[in-house]
């Protein structure tokens, strides 16, 4: 499973506990009312839709609790080749 980081909130996740992070493919399975500005953004369980399209609940809306939340600043955060998050060396915030 691929770590990635939340472009909402801006903690460590894991695609596997968060829907994939809910962007691309799968942003038409949501209910974006109230949220509109997170849609098509990767998100972390506690970032994401708590509703499907049809209105049915999801499990996200709270943090999953498999493991420690961990935060970073937006943006700094990268998907390596092999799935871990690494510093992005692009980002403006990592540079001296």
């Amino acid at each position: 499973m691929s770590l990635f980081q939340c472009q909402h909130c801006g903690c460590k996740e894991n695609t596997a506990l968060a829907g994939q992070g809910c962007d691309g493919w799968t942003v038409k399975w949501y209910d974006w009312t109230g949220i509109e500005d997170r849609k098509g953004k990767k998100l972390c369980s506690a970032c994401a839709p708590t509703k499907f399209e049809d209105g049915t609940p999801t499990e996200f809306g709270k943090w999953h609790g498999e493991f420690e939340r961990v935060y970073y600043p937006l943006g700094t955060m990268q998907t390596d080749r092999v799935g871990n998050l690494e510093p992005d060396t692009k980002s403006n915030t990592n540079q001296s």
